[in-house]
């Protein structure tokens, strides 16, 4: 009955919005998808070597659905709902501890033109996205839904400016009395101020960034969650902490159909406390051919900072906040079905290297993409046999240091039943080599065991 009343409240907001202002444009789009998804060791260790990873076959569903409500070309507001679930599970109506499915407000904004000027604002919760051009997203900032505000302008033909503030999280709203009276009045907010300098000239893009970061003295257990803003040998925070971010991304097209992108980003965190300090960088390239018909070949690489062997100096990788970052569609994610990231935003410390043949396509309607990645990592494997309990170190292929490798396949295939929809079809293959000395001391379970990752994903995507 309660899903009823939630479904029925949104149908009413919808409607009466149109109905109150019919001067009011009304456009709707959105996606509906249904996947099966088959995820055989993602913690590389198969179950007869104590795997915990094996529950290997499950169904999801997500809905998303954007309303704009167009007053004209200088106004407008969005509603975007999202549903989503996994088929059988904990939200199941067979389930016998039955609870409300994810379904509810994903993205709630209005955004309009000073009169008379090309100054445009965007007030209200929205995907924050920072700059990214050789890869599927930002690895600092990336699809992260956000309280924020945003101003940008154009100052030339080829130049614009763009600032923001970012409330990315605030764990407790009003501070009341469910804490003591000692904890009133918490720091436990995570705010950001971004200005960015985007250029655009003939054959070349480029968009400069510069982000600073408050966070609060009481927002550790939030950041030691997150993992991609602590230390190796992070402790609570005793005062409230600082941090910076400087990148830009890079475009290339001058001499098209070869095309060039590239990004680099380096952060850094600035704590009361010499161990809670971090700071790193990241630089990834593509090269791309754009002049075949039938395929796409581009040649990829990326480098990332890591740990030294010490914790008490603080940790040398770049501090990250929501990871979107992706080359390949497993190991670090990207994938169009498959939704979490094996290597997540607080594994950094790697390189790798690689070839993509995408849009490979022969017959109407049929595409395919083909991913080939190696990659070693660049943190001191002394960090690992030297030290226990580390804080968000993984034993599980993700973490790698330079003694350890993977590589990595993936096939996949698109057919466009209708312009509206599609069927899709992944596969990734997935092979870590971790050194043994260094983490059967580490995690005794693994016994000098790794197997290979398999996945295979099939799913049908409704866009409108």
């Amino acid at each position: 009955m309660k899903k009823l009343t939630i479904l029925a409240i949104l149908a009413t907001l919808v409607l009466g919005f149109a109905a109150s202002a019919s001067a009011v444009d009304l456009e709707a789009k959105g996606q509906f998808q249904f996947q099966a998804n088959i995820m055989d060791n993602s913690d590389f260790l198969s179950a007869k070597h104590n795997g915990a990873q094996e529950d290997d076959l499950n169904f999801y569903f997500r809905a998303r659905t954007q309303f704009r409500f167009i007053a004209n070309e200088n106004l407008m507001s969005e509603l975007y709902v999202e549903y989503k679930t996994r088929v059988g599970g904990s939200d199941s109506d067979v389930s016998s501890s039955s609870t409300d499915r994810a379904l509810g407000i994903k993205r709630m904004f209005l955004q309009y033109r000073f009169p008379g000027t090309d100054v445009l604002t965007t007030a209200g919760v929205f995907s924050i996205n920072l700059p990214a051009a050789a890869s599927g997203g930002n690895m600092v900032l990336g699809d992260l839904d956000a309280g924020a505000l945003f101003v940008e302008t154009p100052i030339t033909d080829q130049i614009g400016a763009t600032v923001g503030f970012i409330r990315a999280y605030d764990n407790n709203a009003t501070d009341n009395s469910s804490y003591s009276a000692t904890a009133w009045n918490r720091k436990d907010e995570i705010d950001l101020f971004y200005a960015a300098l985007p250029v655009t000239i003939d054959g070349l893009e480029a968009t400069p960034y510069f982000m600073y970061g408050l966070i609060g003295q009481h927002s550790f257990s939030e950041v030691a969650a997150n993992s991609g803003l602590t230390a190796p040998g992070a402790a609570a925070f005793n005062k409230n902490v600082t941090a910076w971010w400087l990148g830009t991304s890079f475009s290339l097209n001058m001499f098209d159909p070869i095309v060039f992108n590239a990004d680099i980003a380096y952060g850094s965190i600035d704590a009361n406390q010499k161990r809670n300090d971090r700071s790193g960088l990241l630089v990834d390239a593509s090269l791309a051919y754009t002049g075949l018909d039938f395929v796409q070949p581009k040649l990829m690489f990326a480098y990332s900072t890591g740990e030294d062997d010490k914790t008490d100096n603080g940790s040398e990788r770049l501090p990250s906040i929501n990871n979107d970052w992706a080359m390949g569609t497993t190991y670090f994610g990207g994938s169009a079905l498959t939704s979490s990231d094996l290597n997540s935003q607080n594994q950094l410390g790697f390189w790798t290297i690689g070839l993509a043949l995408e849009d490979i396509s022969f017959l109407d309607k049929l595409s395919h993409d083909v991913y080939f990645l190696y990659g070693k990592g660049t943190n001191d494997k002394d960090l690992i046999i030297n030290n226990t309990g580390l804080q968000n170190i993984s034993a599980d292929g993700m973490f790698l240091t330079t003694k350890d490798q993977f590589f990595e396949i993936d096939f996949n295939t698109n057919y466009q039943i209708y312009d509206e929809l599609a069927a899709i079809v992944e596969f990734g293959y997935v092979d870590v080599d971790l050194d043994k000395d260094t983490w059967d001391s580490y995690n005794t379970t693994r016994d000098g065991k790794d197997d290979p990752m398999l996945k295979f994903a099939v799913g049908l995507v409704y866009k409108f």
